[in-house]
């Protein structure tokens, strides 16, 4: 397809979903917030293209509303289909003397990919971009790519959700002029509209017989030809989740209320998903006649919630778990503790001679020691531990270990000595070691708080004594810390 031919088709998509010059959403905004959070920039936009302007639904930073197309970086992506990093807009020849970057707002860090539509016959159509921008330079990573890709996984979801709103207005109108016969089927696809129409159900209370929609089909893997297989349409799901299901149904025709539920699902060619159920009362002059539903696949989307769940509770660098997951899972271990009897170590670790490794080599060189001390965390004999960085130099562990104190000894001597890292650089060479605080669990109520304030001490007392040792915490009121 020629490019002519394919800026029109872009152009007729940007078209057809509406949303050129429409108010803001929240939803748009939120995204753009997060791109701009997640990947630490001053700047970024959801922006669609039309023929002779750039205009964006959502913007964080000094950002216009609209900008002319020419000299922008965002048709780039646009018209390449392509994603596009730049490292420095000023030694790029392409952007060197746009008035984006000689001028306000100044652009010399850009990364964008693009945003795209299906159309009805499934070809995607790029219709804008999600970027972010900084005013300064800085290097290009794959993961800020990998992140924004994400994050367009869900501004497409908002298109598609729109798309679907407005095609779906549109098949309102011609069923509202079908015949009384066909009543039925109009509310059935106009509930499964309002619940986001990938799939609908209906289950007749006086017929006891179940009819599916294409949609239902195709996520059980089944040719709609086969039927429904009635009797076995809870099979689908795993024991647990079709108790769940039930019961809610149950609860359903006692009061009324409607539900909705996510749940694991096996297909009919064995592939797993995960599917959101919704289920809701048809009445007719007032009485239940059906219970009607909605099946939706959500396999996706459970997949990007669970790699932005990750993202929050994982340290970028060293990728252990940051604090906010180390005080979580703490809090989990100390209440199964209590429950059992068992005893927790806490095990806080602060690096001596950190801050010498990036006065003489430089803070690449600071990363690089906190990554090899993540992975020495990681050590096979450190299996049973729980480790994390809290920031800075300052990581943790907590375990709960089958012998005791007694065998945490030997592992606290053997993470002091994996802890010995050399660092050379040119002409320099620095040395890192750790000092370890610990603190168990066995006051009778201890809190979290309590635990880590007693580790801290303890960390206090042998960097005191002398760094790169262990010292643990005692509860004696005349000899609180022992090394």
């Amino acid at each position: 397809m020629r490019d002519s031919q394919r800026e029109a088709v872009r152009q007729k998509a940007l078209s057809e979903i509406a949303l050129l010059d429409t108010p803001p959403e929240r939803e748009f905004n939120a995204l753009a917030k997060l791109a701009r959070r997640m990947l630490g920039t001053s700047m970024s936009s959801i922006t669609l293209i039309d023929p002779e302007r750039q205009w964006f639904k959502a913007r964080c930073g000094p950002l216009a509303p609209e900008t002319p197309r020419t000299g922008a970086f965002c048709p780039i992506v646009f018209e390449t289909e392509a994603p596009l990093t730049i490292a420095d807009a000023c030694l790029d020849p392409r952007f060197a003397t746009s008035p984006f970057v000689t001028g306000a707002p100044h652009i010399r860090y850009y990364a964008g990919v693009p945003l795209r539509v299906i159309q009805p016959d499934g070809d995607a159509v790029t219709i804008g971009t999600l970027c972010v921008l900084d005013d300064k330079p800085r290097e290009i990573c794959a993961a800020d790519l990998e992140i924004l890709s994400d994050l367009a996984c869900a501004a497409e979801a908002l298109f598609e959700a729109r798309m679907i709103a407005l095609r779906a207005a549109e098949a309102a109108e011609e069923r509202r002029l079908m015949v009384e016969h066909l009543e039925r089927e109009r509310r059935q696809f106009k509930r499964a509209e309002r619940m986001a129409d990938m799939g609908s159900w209906r289950y007749d209370l006086d017929q006891r017989s179940t009819s599916w929609s294409d949609g239902v089909f195709a996520i059980h893997e089944l040719p709609s030809s086969s039927g429904v297989p009635h009797g076995e349409e809870m099979k689908f799901f795993p024991e647990q989740d079709r108790s769940t299901f039930l019961a809610a149904v149950m609860r359903t025709l006692d009061t009324g209320e409607p539900f909705e539920m996510d749940a694991d699902f096996v297909t009919a060619k064995g592939n797993r998903r995960r599917v959101r159920c919704l289920c809701e009362i048809e009445l007719s002059k007032g009485k239940p006649v059906a219970l009607i539903g909605l099946l939706q696949n959500i396999t996706e989307q459970h997949h990007m919630e669970q790699k932005l769940q990750h993202l929050a509770r994982t340290d970028d660098l060293t990728q252990l778990p940051n604090r906010a997951e180390f005080n979580r899972a703490l809090d989990t271990r100390l209440r199964e503790a209590q429950a059992t009897g068992a005893e927790v170590a806490v095990l806080l670790i602060d690096l001596d001679g950190f801050k010498g490794v990036n006065d003489a080599l430089g803070h690449a060189a600071g990363d690089e020691v906190l990554r090899r001390v993540a992975d020495r965390l990681r050590a096979d004999y450190l299996k049973a531990c729980f480790p994390a960085r809290l920031g800075g130099d300052e990581f943790a562990v907590f375990v709960s270990l089958p012998g005791g104190r007694a065998a945490l000894e030997p592992l606290v001597q053997r993470l002091l000595r994996n802890l010995h890292i050399v660092v050379d650089g040119p002409g320099q060479i620095a040395s890192v070691t750790g000092t370890i605080g610990v603190a168990w669990s066995g006051v009778v109520g201890q809190s979290r708080p309590d635990l880590l304030r007693n580790a801290d001490a303890a960390l206090y007392e042998a960097k005191r004594a002398c760094k790169g040792t262990a010292c643990t915490y005692v509860e004696r009121s005349d000899d609180r810390l022992a090394g």
